[in-house]
């Protein structure tokens, strides 16, 4: 399976584990996943080392809920601040049924932490919408700036962006949610990253602060589009 541990891993995780609580795959398909995406065969577990097949094969499917959760500066995105300390939020969390968190931990392991999450579920509708008001926005707004520093780095990354693998029975909406809102994260976060707006510093704040808000809506779009919920049409 292919796959790279950057911003959307979280996601990743949340849409194979989602799978497997549907009942569209099986536990050792969305286990193999797990280990394929994370690059690791097990995860800290009430602090032992357990396979990713005996950590979710305890998970009670029945009324079990899956999402991913993207905290950041200022968001903690419904998880406690002291947890957040616990793991990296860059790359997302992985919230099972609002009692349940797993990330990675600051030594590259995985972990699972008992907490309660009060992150609700973003309709995958209102979330799209939203993302695109900040898409119309930011490319009105930054028209007239010069982001000449990202565009070579944006062209390469678009030649080779790619989600991963997704589960078999992924409906299609959920596959267009998800590529949108990958790749416009992606690139927002090039381009407020790497472009330099020459003219002034009050216009490269301007740039920074259009390019997280959209960075923001399109990691929503990817978080609606990945939470269990959204496995029917």
């Amino acid at each position: 399976m292919n796959s790279q541990v950057d911003n959307a891993t979280g996601a990743r995780l949340a849409l194979w584990i989602g799978a497997w609580v549907a009942g569209d795959i099986s536990v050792a398909d969305a286990a193999n996943a797990c280990e394929s995406i994370t690059h690791s065969l097990d995860l800290i577990w009430h602090e032992q080392r357990m396979p990713w097949f005996n950590f979710l094969a305890d998970i009670p499917v029945n009324q079990t809920s899956v999402a991913a959760v993207f905290p950041s500066p200022g968001n903690p995105d419904g998880v406690p601040v002291d947890v957040l300390r616990e793991f990296d939020t860059s790359i997302g969390l992985v919230a099972i049924s609002n009692r349940l968190l797993i990330g990675k931990a600051g030594d590259d392991t995985w972990k699972a932490a008992e907490t309660q999450v009060t992150k609700p579920i973003i309709d995958i509708n209102f979330a799209r919408m939203q993302m695109l008001e900040a898409l119309t926005t930011a490319q009105s707004a930054l028209a007239n700036l010069d982001l000449t520093g990202s565009r070579v780095t944006a062209d390469a990354t678009l030649n080779s962006l790619d989600f991963g693998l997704v589960p078999p029975k992924t409906p299609k909406r959920v596959l267009d949610a998800v590529e949108q809102g990958y790749r416009i994260a992606t690139l927002a976060r090039i381009a407020k990253d790497d472009a330099i707006a020459i003219a002034s510093r009050s216009q490269n704040a301007m740039k920074t602060e259009i390019l997280s808000d959209l960075e923001r809506c399109a990691r929503e779009l990817l978080q609606a589009a990945v939470s269990s919920g959204y496995y029917t049409n």
